[in-house]
């Protein structure tokens, strides 16, 4: 490579880190995208949509959110590198921009750690009771009751990820019995961090062993619906559901009746279908379900985290080498 390396960051990022991205190679080139441009909320003007067009003419790598509307990318015909901020492509998927010519990064494993947190924290508040103690306390009522415990519990886990495997390393910890499952699994294998590992296709023994199924799977056209009516039924009417996955993983309206009619226990979601979660919504009101704004994964200093992985890949890809963290155009993850 002896021509320039034209980057375009497509989301708010800090002096510091674009200084961190030029110090990688000197003939790396940071274009002037208004990342304002691709904001939801606004409206803007076609002059503004033209200028950030024309900014992404000639870039060769884009470093941005999965959320960029396939106009944007139309507009960088040269474009060879896409280092999504996201660990999901699941928006690019349905845009049609995968398997174009030019290859795709997530960084899968940046956020595994925190969102590991949010499902203890969370199977903590279901298991104890939690979430009904604070909706007391705003009706400054004193409900004494027993209260269940995690240890002996089984925890199962759709998507033995990265994700899937921080939880089951504190699962562990609790002293739970961990069931996981994977797309394939080879006859015999084992996994150190969980009791029992499953293929996809052994979805009901999951179901039906878990206490706890947290739903840690990428969305694809294979998981759209993975959980409804059905599903629902094969588990234990004091399973909980916790969805860190994406919305549409689960029928909501499914969902909604068996957290009504006693099927399944409860559920904790930080995901919903759609996103914000209209207000009209029924989940907002059950009293056994715990909403929070798709925030598992919002850890603080995201941006410097993200940096560093595309730092790191930005490195491979002057010196020609393979990059991490490829997503696959066929499986969209």
């Amino acid at each position: 490579m002896s021509e320039p390396i034209r980057i375009a960051i497509t989301f708010k990022l800090s002096p510091e880190h674009v200084r961190q991205i030029e110090a990688v190679d000197p003939r790396i080139r940071v274009v002037d995208f208004p990342v304002e441009v691709l904001r939801p909320d606004l409206s803007v003007p076609e002059e503004e949509r033209a200028r950030a067009k024309q900014a992404l003419a000639e870039v060769d790598v884009i470093f941005g959110p999965n959320s960029i509307p396939p106009e944007f990318v139309d507009a960088a015909p040269g474009l060879k590198w896409f280092q999504v901020i996201n660990a999901g492509v699941d928006r690019m998927a349905e845009q049609g921009l995968l398997g174009r010519d030019f290859v795709v990064t997530n960084v899968s494993g940046l956020a595994a750690v925190p969102i590991a947190e949010y499902v203890i924290g969370t199977m903590l508040m279901l298991c104890k009771g939690l979430h009904t103690s604070v909706r007391d306390q705003l009706e400054h009522k004193w409900n004494f009751r027993f209260t269940a415990e995690l240890k002996g519990q089984t925890i199962g886990i759709a998507g033995m990820g990265a994700i899937g495997r921080e939880t089951a390393r504190r699962a562990r910890a609790f002293g739970m019995r961990v069931v996981a499952s994977r797309r394939t699994v080879a006859p015999g294998q084992v996994d150190e961090d969980c009791d029992l590992l499953l293929p996809y296709s052994e979805l009901d023994t999951l179901l039906a062993e878990s206490d706890y199924l947290v739903l840690c799977v990428p969305l694809t056209a294979e998981t759209t619906g993975l959980i409804g009516a059905a599903e629902l039924a094969k588990m234990r009417p004091t399973a909980s559901i916790i969805n860190i996955a994406r919305g549409a993983v689960i029928d909501q309206d499914a969902l909604i009746r068996a957290l009504k009619d006693g099927t399944i226990a409860g559920a904790a979601l930080d995901v919903t279908d759609p996103e914000p979660l209209p207000p009209e919504s029924e989940l907002w009101d059950l009293p056994n379900v715990i909403i929070t704004p798709h925030i598992s994964g919002a850890v603080e200093r995201y941006g410097t985290r993200a940096t560093e992985l595309f730092v790191g890949n930005l490195r491979r890809y002057v010196a020609g080498e393979a990059l991490e963290n490829v997503v696959d155009p066929v499986l969209a993850y």
